[in-house]
């Protein structure tokens, strides 16, 4: 499971591909999940997303991206603004279910990417005890942050416990998602960190590949335990009992993953050009997201499923390469809907709810590697290179508000969202702190200027 490193996007093929993504989506699944049909009001907004983030991606391409390499930033906060003021100036969004497709698809393709990370061949590459720190970290983060947050929400704002247990767990799978952004920025500013200046392949038995591998693995992990989570608590009916059920919709789940994976197999040609190969998936995460979002599932992770098994043997090769050249893109839409469809909250308890999402979860985290490390060579302060979180909380907070209803769901939301922004500020400056301090990078090089095209700095002591 390699680290990748987004490919160069131009600003053509960005807005060709998000036209795509907004046109094709809106009506195949304009009833997912009880949304109502697209109208022309949220076709007009879609429409003037599209124009903006061009506009935005034109700023990021020619200042940003090298303000945020000289810088080791990745947060994407100007897209978040950019939703937020689109969202508060728009009459259009008086009922945020209209975007509900886009929302639903986006997820959707972010679960997909990730499967298509999950082929045999790679997994069996892992550096050792990334499974292991990844396990921990569930455990640990998610369920530490998932306590400390239904302490909150229960004791501190009086909601009842289903409420708060379902928001708590929420919380957790966020917490526990990591994100691949800071070891790619890092990567690609030092190239030494990679075999062979590879950005696919990371220096085996270096605790760079280590941190990469385990990012991944949190980010599957966490898209697994929010899909049991929404089988949990799917709406159960008067007169069959809360397990039974919970299990039955996690039977669906992982089934129709299976089944869709297998079936969608059988029409992806290998001859197909990338074009074709990019509509098919279209046509694919149209109607799996719709099934999924119609048995209010979780579309991230019966995604996931498919995805991997879209991607296994030799013909995944060229579907997993097709995917990752979407992920910019995609990853750009998440951030400026998270910003869209963001409602203020009062500030005394959003307050709260960001400081548990924040604070709690880079305690848990160096816990969670410190505990995970012990008795073993790995650093103990590993968990200092886990601190970024993309677009898989982005994913988790949205479908958790497409999928539920309460007075949590702001709330959680707002958290969530903070909490990607702020760590993917911090996270880039931590991971190089850990590494220099691992001997990997050399801290005079590592604090230095962007290095010019071509130019490759040394690395180690």
């Amino acid at each position: 499971m390699p680290c990748r490193s987004l490919r160069p996007v131009s600003v053509g093929a960005l807005s060709a591909r998000m036209g795509s993504l907004m046109l094709l989506v809106a009506p195949g699944l304009a009833h997912s999940g009880g949304a109502t049909p697209v109208s022309d009001g949220s076709m007009v907004l879609l429409l003037t997303i599209l124009g903006a983030i061009s506009a935005a991606y034109l700023v990021a391409h020619f200042l940003m991206d090298r303000i945020q390499r000289r810088m080791l930033v990745t947060s994407g906060i100007e897209y978040v603004l950019l939703g937020v003021l689109l969202g508060s100036s728009s009459g259009v969004l008086s009922d945020p279910r209209m975007l509900a497709p886009v929302l639903a698809f986006a997820a959707g393709w972010i679960g997909l990417l990730d499967g298509s990370s999950l082929r045999i061949d790679q997994l069996g590459k892992l550096p050792k005890r990334a499974l292991r720190l990844a396990m921990v970290d569930l455990i640990a983060v998610g369920g530490g942050v998932g306590l400390t947050g239904f302490a909150l929400l229960h004791y501190g704002f009086d909601l009842p416990v289903r409420e708060a247990t379902l928001a708590g767990c929420v919380l957790g799978c966020a917490a526990t998602s990591g994100s691949t952004s800071a070891t790619r920025l890092l990567g690609h500013r030092f190239t030494q960190l990679q075999r062979d200046g590879d950005q696919d392949r990371p220096c085996p038995g270096s605790v760079y590949a280590l941190v990469c591998a385990t990012s991944r693995l949190t980010q599957t992990f966490a898209i697994l335990a929010f899909g049991v989570v929404t089988c949990i608590f799917h709406e159960q009916s008067a007169t069959s009992d809360i397990p039974a059920l919970a299990a039955q919709w996690l039977v669906w789940m992982i089934g129709l993953g299976v089944t869709l994976g297998l079936l969608f197999r059988l029409l992806i040609s290998t001859e197909s050009t990338d074009n074709q190969r990019f509509m098919a998936l279209v046509g694919i995460i149209c109607f799996s997201t719709g099934a999924a979002f119609m048995l209010d599932l979780s579309a991230l992770t019966v995604n996931l499923i498919l995805g991997a098994i879209l991607v296994q043997g030799d013909r995944g090769i060229q579907l997993q390469r097709s995917l990752e050249t979407t992920r910019a893109p995609v990853v750009l839409l998440l951030l400026v809907l998270g910003g869209v469809v963001w409602v203020p909250v009062p500030i005394g308890s959003g307050a709260a709810i960001v400081a548990v999402a924040v604070l709690a979860r880079l305690g848990f985290k160096l816990l969670s590697g410190a505990v995970a490390a012990a008795g073993t060579p790995v650093r103990p302060d590993i968990g200092r290179g886990f601190m970024a979180q993309g677009e898989v909380a982005i994913c988790i907070a949205l479908s958790y508000r497409l999928l539920f209803s309460g007075d949590a769901v702001e709330l959680v939301f707002t958290a969530i969202l903070v909490s990607v922004v702020l760590s993917e500020v911090a996270a880039p400056r931590m991971l190089r702190g850990l590494l220099v301090d691992a001997g990997e990078l050399r801290q005079d090089l590592a604090m230095s200027r962007d290095p010019e095209p071509g130019e490759r700095q040394p690395v180690g002591g």
